[in-house]
């Protein structure tokens, strides 16, 4: 089961470690929590779109980070921040970003490619 961040002070405290990893489409915030699993939370502002494309991307990227959660180390707080240019994401495309920000932050164990 995913655990998530809900609170805006969770938010607060990973943004405010200033670790993190762009790609065109997404940021990804890190910072270590001291804690047996990962917690992620999803950022998408209205900037994005409306409801229906923010929650699509918000359906894509949980998605993504639940199949590649056992190939991820654990102990981290994830923060993923959709960009402007999410919106033209689509499984494939979210699959290929949010792996190369796994793989950017050095927290990605399986480096195999599927």
């Amino acid at each position: 089961m995913i655990k998530a961040l809900k609170k805006t002070r969770e938010f607060k405290k990973v943004y405010k470690n200033k670790k993190y990893y762009v790609s065109p489409f997404t940021v990804l915030y890190i910072m270590p929590n001291n804690r047996e699993e990962n917690r992620i939370g999803i950022s998408i502002s209205k900037k994005v779109g409306n409801s229906v494309v923010r929650h699509r991307l918000k359906r894509l990227y949980r998605e993504v980070y639940r199949l590649r959660e056992n190939e991820l180390e654990k102990g981290f707080d994830l923060v993923i921040v959709a960009r402007k240019k999410a919106v033209e994401l689509d499984y494939k495309k979210t699959w290929k970003d949010l792996n190369i920000l796994f793989k950017k932050s050095k927290i990605l164990i399986c480096n195999k490619e599927e």
